[in-house]
């Protein structure tokens, strides 16, 4: 079945006349030194209505594809990298070529998402069992890959230091975050001293939680 797409009271522009009016907005090749313009996806853009491009002409995009397919077809598992959640044997998914043609892989495997690579620290297990959170967990955890999140603790979500990610259930992660949009410093204390030993850190990141803005 082929997927209708549909746009909101935006037309499409067809490529050619989207050449013939719009030929200066049209995206230049990432090859060095070629200066011919980027060959189009056949897709559109659903906010403008715009024709959508690849970021290389058409001719080094076949070659990138030919180069692709040879490097595919020579390429020896065991010099792939291999995934970096913890106890993991599998290799890193392979994403594609970079501008110069050598293989990109992922920092995880398929299973381990990664594109989100903090979740190599997501535990089996909903670390609210300690009580941090000012009550004991009593979630049944029957597939943590689904049920546990990684919780960024100072609410900082490009911090991705294993000191500062915790796991807890979808419960437990939503009445953490409660607490923070509530600003509820009792709460927030006591789960930062069950967590850090240091006084501090506690400080330092009960601060952070205050300061920043919803």
């Amino acid at each position: 079945m082929t997927r209708r797409v549909t746009y909101d009271n935006v037309k499409p522009i067809h490529i050619s006349e989207f050449r013939e009016k719009y030929s200066d907005s049209i995206p230049i090749c990432k090859k060095r030194l070629c200066k011919k313009q980027c060959h189009s996806l056949g897709s559109y853009n659903k906010g403008t209505g715009y024709p959508r491009f690849r970021k290389y002409c058409s001719m080094h995009h076949s070659r990138r594809i030919k180069n692709y397919k040879k490097k595919i077809q020579k390429l020896d598992n065991r010099t792939r990298p291999t995934c970096e959640y913890k106890a993991c044997r599998q290799k890193a998914t392979l994403l594609g070529s970079d501008i110069g043609g050598k293989l990109k892989y992922s920092v995880c495997c398929k299973d381990h998402h990664f594109k989100k690579p903090y979740l190599m620290y997501r535990k089996d297990y909903c670390e609210n069992i300690d009580g941090r959170l000012g009550f004991k967990c009593t979630t049944t955890i029957i597939d943590y890959k689904w049920q546990n999140h990684v919780d960024h603790i100072d609410e900082v979500h490009t911090n991705d230091d294993p000191d500062n990610l915790q796991t807890l259930c979808g419960c437990c992660h939503a009445v953490k975050t409660k607490y923070f949009r509530e600003k509820n410093v009792e709460a927030l204390q006591l789960m930062l001293e069950t967590i850090y030993k240091s006084e501090e850190k506690v400080i330092q990141i009960l601060e952070s939680y205050l300061n920043k803005k919803q």
